[in-house]
């Protein structure tokens, strides 16, 4: 009998936190002169994969603290399996370490977590200008992202 906890099929039910980390980077469009923040479980990890792969700007993101200390990510992975809570409050603590036009790549549980996504960051201040799933490799959603703020100054 094979578990109901098993989402993926096929040669991708068991899929290595590197593999992640390649695909979410793949899914970025990620270059390696771009800074990447990464936060959620397995941000480490995903820190360890990216500078191996030649990122040099690559740093874990506990969270926000002001526009003065941080500088603008122009990427966020938050990777790592986590409760919809969870995802919410690691969201909630690092989507303003990223730039106008940056690029969010998230691991779900399962597709139905995304809908937590889009309000935390309109409660940021951001919209998201374009989404894609990606369930070849995990179940990952990436988010182009606007700063509001920046879209009332430019109109």
């Amino acid at each position: 009998m094979i578990s109901a906890q098993v989402r993926a099929k096929g040669p991708n039910v068991f899929v290595s936190p590197e593999q992640i980390v390649q695909k979410s980077a793949v899914l970025a469009k990620a270059d390696k002169g771009q800074r990447i923040s990464v936060a959620g479980p397995d941000s480490l990890a995903a820190m360890i994969a990216l500078c191996r792969a030649g990122f040099d700007h690559v740093e874990c993101a506990r969270r926000a603290t002001c526009a003065c200390a941080d500088e603008a990510s122009d990427i966020l992975l938050i990777l790592g399996r986590q409760s919809p809570e969870e995802l919410a409050a690691v969201l909630a603590r690092t989507c303003r370490l990223l730039r106008d036009g940056g690029v969010l790549v998230v691991q779900l549980q399962r597709p139905g977590d995304a809908a937590r996504i889009r309000p935390i960051l309109g409660a940021s201040g951001m919209r998201v200008g374009s989404t894609v799933f990606d369930l070849a490799a995990g179940c990952l959603v990436t988010h182009a992202l606007e700063r509001v703020g920046a879209l009332r100054r430019a109109g």
